[in-house]
């Protein structure tokens, strides 16, 4: 069904027909370095609307750096939204929001831009700052910018008559994409006193939506074992035999996770479904990230063939790099 406003929004259409001239400027990211610099990520028109961080700026970590977030926009002709054949009341004022979320990192805010447009018909420009740490920079980050009513002190026909409602549809919206594949791999630790060296624990109900994460998936470490000193400097990145034990363990572990991820899917859906239906983040999308990457062979589905393809196809990719 088509959907009807009850009350006058801010939109292409309107935009156009009063000379609102409402820009939105391109995303500005920053991290500071190891040495204290401020480093500026190089963000263009073709990348604004998906950031796949690792890819654009190779010097920057999620596991080590902090990221600022900073976004112009500019109000050409505030005086276009004002009265009372308009958006709001000139005695109003309105303002612009952000709606944040990451189903991997789990959380979700909306945060509204101190500054607030007024009716004037000098151009305004409103800056969005948003600091994150790096303790949730992963999966997928998703930002939503809007117009919503900020104060309300006069009211007329047509018009949003409540602080808070919103005043138009996305102006703006982009994602933050970690490790380009879209999320790191969810490796936890925990102390089991005489127990294996690791273990895959599989939390999720649905591939399609729930996020690769801890929260769904996550390969256990124990800390007890005598083999947890090989893997203890930052999982083997310094010891060759600990970073030769860490890759096998990553690769036994994505082996159960692709065997497990198709043998769910084609129970549920028969021999129709694709990977494009896979949600952003989700463990479906990254198992489709390897399956293509990797060239694992999933149609004769066999815990042993999809290993045996994987080790393959990992292979192949080292001696190409």
């Amino acid at each position: 069904m088509p959907k009807i406003d009850l009350y006058r929004k801010i939109d292409e259409k309107y935009c156009s027909k009063r000379n609102a001239d409402i820009r939105v400027g391109i995303p500005s990211l920053y991290y500071k370095n190891e040495l204290g610099e401020m480093v500026q990520l190089p963000i263009d028109e073709e990348t604004e609307e998906k950031i796949e961080l690792n890819e654009i700026e190779k010097g920057w970590l999620p596991e080590e750096y902090d990221l600022d977030y900073v976004q112009e926009f500019h109000i050409g002709n505030p005086s276009a939204l004002f009265g009372s054949s308009a958006i709001t009341d000139s005695a109003n004022q309105i303002g612009i929001a952000a709606h944040i979320n990451s189903r991997e990192a789990m959380f979700q805010e909306t945060i509204p831009l101190k500054a607030t447009i007024k009716d004037t018909p000098e151009g305004q420009v409103l800056t969005f700052r948003h600091h994150f740490p790096k303790d949730v920079l992963r999966g997928v980050i998703k930002l939503e910018f809007f117009f919503y009513l900020a104060s309300v002190e006069k009211k007329h026909p047509f018009q949003a008559d409540e602080i808070g409602m919103r005043l138009s549809d996305n102006i703006f919206e982009t994602k933050l994409v970690i490790d380009g594949t879209g999320s790191t791999f969810p490796i936890t630790e925990s102390s089991i006193p005489g127990g294996p060296l690791w273990q895959l624990r599989k939390h999720w109900d649905d591939p399609v939506v729930d996020p690769f994460s801890p929260a769904s998936v996550e390969v256990e470490l124990n800390k007890s074992h005598p083999l947890f000193k090989q893997l203890s400097d930052s999982y083997g990145k310094k010891s060759g035999l600990g970073k030769a034990l860490m890759n096998s363990i990553v690769a036994q572990a994505m082996a159960m996770i692709i065997y497990q991820t198709v043998l769910e899917m084609n129970n549920t859906e028969g021999d129709s479904w694709s990977f494009d239906i896979a949600e952003d983040g989700s463990i479906l999308q990254i198992v489709g990230y390897w399956q293509d990457t990797f060239e694992v062979d999933i149609q004769d589905l066999s815990i042993s063939n999809v290993f045996n393809s994987l080790q393959q196809g990992l292979e192949k990719l080292n001696r190409k790099g």
